[in-house]
């Protein structure tokens, strides 16, 4: 081990799909934006394609040219418009375009291609989508050109913390839908949070990211257990001692208050560490928590091993159990460490730690 590794765990990510897909009853796209939420597009795509998951959503072209070299025949939905210049792409691809502009709709009408889209209606998240009051305009629009309507769909704001809201979208969303004819269309509104409570049977498709890889977000509580699908450990590279009164790191952010064993372990910012970790940050050494001492830097981080037997090339768990499996440090508390989401903590690791595929 040089710098260290993430772990991605085939077994736990297959466990996850299966539970959501139990769950819920409907079929799934599983999201592998931003290189499948840190842990790389090729290993989820390859996995979900043995339980059979037929569909995926991207953020990016490159993201789809990733997942259509690793397999022909599945389904892969972009979750916005692109410019227009990647559209050659995007039918060379065989993408699904997720579509709400009228104008960027008539130029794919103009191209004179059978573009699969499907239409995204603004019921709340004000990002994108179209507004309510102009659905009817744009679905007539695509369904009397050379366009073929596959799917409509919304996305949820507040899906893992309100979801009194999240059903007064579904509502809105449900009203748009009673005019017009979707017995052949894909209807998808659900994430990840919205999933484990929204069992309407008129929604056919979900768009799960995170819960695939196993960190629970929904505003009503569930017994489902999904399962982690990332660690990530690397090694102590070098043990010092220093006085009281010393400091160390970047600032002299803290001041030694008695004398300290201090280990350095060759993980930073640069591979996806966050540098706010401190000053609550932790990991695990020899199965025991031990603190971060200073600032997080670019390639290391100093961690207080005045209390623990410890010794160069120790493992040090950053994300994931100890050795005896009786602690342990999830995504959700780097996230708090830092005030921000889960979502931020997977999707910046960076390529600098190899990833490794374990069951």
């Amino acid at each position: 081990m040089d710098r260290g590794f993430i772990y991605v765990n085939s077994k736990n990510l297959i466990h996850n799909l299966d539970l959501i897909q139990k769950n819920i009853n409907k079929q799934l796209c599983l999201v592998v934006k931003a290189s499948a939420y840190g842990h790389g597009i090729n290993w989820a795509v390859k996995n979900a394609i043995k339980k059979n998951i037929s569909w995926f959503a991207v953020a990016s072209i490159n993201e789809a040219i990733e997942v259509r070299s690793i397999s022909d025949e599945v389904n892969i939905l972009l979750l916005s418009e692109p410019s227009e210049s990647e559209i050659s792409k995007v039918y060379e691809l065989g993408i699904d375009l997720t579509v709400y502009n009228s104008d960027f709709i008539k130029n794919l009408i103009k191209s004179g291609h059978n573009f699969n889209v499907h239409l995204k209606v603004d019921t709340g998240m004000h990002r994108i989508g179209c507004e309510p009051e102009k659905f009817y305009e744009i679905y007539n629009l695509i369904i009397n050109s050379n366009l073929k309507l596959r799917g409509i769909c919304t996305h949820f704001p507040t899906a893992d913390v309100d979801s009194e809201f999240t059903f007064s979208a579904v509502e809105k969303f449900r009203k748009l839908l009673e005019k017009i004819n979707i017995s052949d269309l894909l209807i998808h509104v659900d994430n990840s949070a919205s999933s484990f409570y929204n069992f309407d049977n008129i929604f056919n498709l979900s768009r799960i990211g995170i819960a695939a890889y196993g960190v629970s977000i929904s505003a009503q509580k569930t017994n489902l257990k999904l399962l982690p699908t990332m660690e990530i450990k690397t090694r102590i590279s070098n043990i010092q001692m220093r006085s009281i009164g010393e400091s160390v790191s970047y600032g002299h952010a803290l001041i030694l208050e008695r004398d300290s064993v201090i280990a350095t372990a060759p993980i930073g910012y640069a591979d996806g560490y966050p540098w706010n970790s401190f000053p609550d940050g932790k990991v695990i050494i020899s199965n025991k928590f031990c603190k971060l001492i200073g600032r997080v830097t670019m390639d290391q981080i100093l961690i207080d091993v005045t209390d623990v037997e410890a010794k160069i090339n120790d493992e040090v768990v950053i994300l994931g159990k100890s050795q005896n499996n009786e602690i342990s440090i999830d995504v959700k508390d780097i996230a708090d460490w830092n005030k921000t989401i889960p979502w931020e903590i997977l999707t910046n690791m960076s390529k600098r730690l190899e990833r490794v595929e374990i069951d």
